[in-house]
């Protein structure tokens, strides 16, 4: 057929396809539209190559290449124009009269194919074998326009002496701009490819690689050099993978796809890395199947975090299952779906008799009912409770009194999706605070009611305790004397220092016994004697935080020690002066009495007979 001058094309004028067919873009409207056009040129080089042929020759041909409407035009020996057609002059701007005696190389071929086309032009003139070009011409307003011709030797009649180049051919400048277009594609495919954020790889049918991305080295550790040609399962697999994922990719060979499965590979360090891939076949321009392309994302740190995530969770989940407090949660509904173990073993509800149902309407309390809604409905606004009490009462009716800490659940987005309540079973705490108060209630009425004045004071001095006998005593009213200073106000000054003396050792954890102070009533300011023991109070922690005090009135037994005094002081002086000898002795027969009258008239003082015996 001769010489093609076309360089890096074959005789149909195709050009190197190899990027688009490698990566597998299928029918495209581009090659669409080019293998269209092709095929047109196809037929219009069968219907040229009929005119080389013998019987052909004889014809007027160039009547019948315009008939076809073809684009042709003829130079002599020296490559002057000496024929342009109608069709020529149509589709490249030129008219007879511009181009008839120039030189073609001087106007009409582009500087870029000039070296090529001489070279077939020449072959032609000198071998008389018809050539292929492709012509990249200017037309006057200075645009180019690529052509494909077959320049064929027109010889003397009987002769083979070459007497000029027939150049046959048509416009290609539309198939040109999309073969253009499609390697610009190929290109900017290829180039997205070797630099994308994603390992990609490529390989043949017999999974041999062929393709290999940055990447795919950055994140295997192997060098583009190092892994084509090497078979991909036994490079890259584990031995007791390798089956399984060939399977995977015999599916991809025989075009059905795979999408998001997880592949275990072996980097250049023997490390375990896991790779999320999608596989597709690729295909040839013809739609043939020559392989798969693999793009992936490494998702081994991810992995590990989700495995590390759901361990934590698991051990999360295992922690509320078997925490020592009964935890619960609830969906933003209301119900129930969380409920631990010790929420279980104090209500009697098994999980499986709560999950899903309503926490409030079915489990609390009329008397809680309003209140618990309340704090749940908070917590789903994002609003945490902290020791809220209520009660809720257990399968067999016992009251079980809870301590709770509410605190919104939320999803990996930040969004309130429901409540988890921690609690505090506190039905036993709560009986013994009753308790407490119970004695403590006692304890004060007894205070209160006791037959004692009973005061108090703090590490200050001043009042806070007095019961009803010290009001009834002093005449001065609980409400009068609390917080006022004790020892300034109602103690007289001459026992105050004693009287504070006292109170300071009970702050410092010294108890005091019947001590004896006087008190003046409000009123008539009569005094009151008061026998006083003074003991330390102490708070929880067992710090001293004041001072009680009980006391006795003793003012009439202390008048009534008063009187018999002085009636002994009155006998003990009519004793001694009596005018009769009066003696006494003790059980022993000793003398223990002696008045004036016996020492006068025995002469034995009273000193000396005391402690003797009387009779011996």
């Amino acid at each position: 057929m001769g010489w093609d001058a076309r360089e890096g094309q074959g005789t149909s004028g195709r050009p190197s396809l190899a990027p688009k067919a490698m990566w597998g873009l299928g029918q495209s409207g581009l090659e669409e539209k080019v293998g269209e056009l092709e095929q047109k040129n196809r037929d219009l080089e069968k219907r040229i190559y009929e005119l080389e042929t013998p019987s052909r020759r004889d014809a007027n041909i160039r009547e019948v290449l315009q008939r076809l409407g073809l684009i042709h035009f003829s130079v002599d020996l020296e490559d002057r124009l000496i024929d342009w057609n109608a069709v020529s002059q149509r589709q490249l701007g030129w008219t007879r009269e511009d181009v008839e005696g120039r030189n073609m190389y001087e106007f009409l071929v582009a500087d870029l194919l000039k070296p090529q086309i001489q070279q077939g032009v020449q072959l032609a003139k000198s071998k008389g074998e018809s050539v292929s070009l492709e012509f990249s011409a200017w037309k006057p307003d200075g645009s180019l326009i690529f052509l494909s011709l077959r320049g064929i030797p027109m010889f003397q009649d009987g002769s083979k002496i070459c007497e000029e180049i027939l150049f046959v051919g048509q416009d290609i400048t539309e198939r040109k701009r999309y073969e253009q277009e499609m390697v610009r594609k190929a290109q900017e495919l290829k180039s997205f490819i070797d630099t994308v954020n994603a390992p990609i790889f490529g390989t043949d049918v017999s999974y041999n690689i062929n393709e290999w991305n940055d990447q795919a080295e950055e994140v295997s550790g192997f060098r583009r050099n190092e892994v084509l040609g090497k078979n991909f399962i036994e490079f890259f697999i584990a031995q007791e993978n390798q089956n399984a994922v060939r399977d995977l990719l015999n599916d991809a060979l025989n075009g059905n796809n795979r999408t998001n499965f997880e592949l275990p590979l072996l980097d250049a360090k023997k490390q375990r890395l896991l790779v999320l891939l999608n596989v597709t076949a690729r295909r040839n321009i013809n739609g043939e199947v020559i392989g798969i392309m693999g793009v992936g994302q490494d998702i081994t740190d991810r992995k590990r975090y989700q495995d590390e995530r759901a361990r934590v969770a698991q051990e999360l989940q295992n922690f509320i299952d078997t925490a020592n407090a009964p935890i619960f949660g609830i969906d933003h509904m209301g119900l129930v779906n969380e409920w631990n173990l010790k929420a279980a073993e104090i209500t009697q509800f098994s999980r499986e008799e709560v999950i899903g149902k309503n926490l409030v309407e079915i489990y609390i309390t009329d008397e809680f009912r309003s209140s618990v809604k309340l704090v749940l409905d908070n917590a789903l606004k994002g609003f945490e409770a902290a020791n809220f009490e209520f009660a809720l009462y257990s399968k067999d009716h016992r009251r079980v009194d809870v301590l709770l800490n509410a605190t919104p659940r939320r999803d990996v987005a930040g969004n309130v999706i429901g409540v988890i309540g921690v609690g505090q079973d506190i039905t036993e705490r709560k009986m013994a605070e009753m308790e407490k108060a119970r004695v403590a209630l006692e304890l004060q009425t007894f205070i209160d009611t006791a037959n004692a004045p009973i005061f108090g004071i703090d590490d200050q001095g001043l009042v806070n305790e007095w019961n009803m006998k010290a009001a009834e005593l002093t005449g001065f009213s609980k409400q009068e004397v609390l917080g006022q200073n004790l020892v300034e106000v109602y103690i007289s000054e001459k026992f105050r220092n004693t009287v504070n003396g006292v109170l300071q050792n009970a702050l410092c954890g010294m108890q005091t016994s019947n001590i004896e102070f006087p008190m003046y009533t409000k009123e008539d300011k009569r005094r009151v004697e008061v026998l006083v023991n003074a003991t330390a109070r102490r708070d929880i922690t067992g710090n001293i935080i004041g001072v009680i005090a009980v006391g006795q009135d003793i003012t009439e037994r202390k008048r009534v020690e008063g009187e018999k005094t002085r009636v002994a002081k009155e006998l003990q002086t009519f004793i001694d002066t009596a005018n009769a000898p009066i003696f006494g002795i003790d059980a022993k027969g000793l003398v223990n009495e002696w008045n004036n009258k016996s020492a006068e008239i025995t002469g034995f003082s009273r000193e000396e007979v005391l402690g003797q015996n009387l009779v011996e």
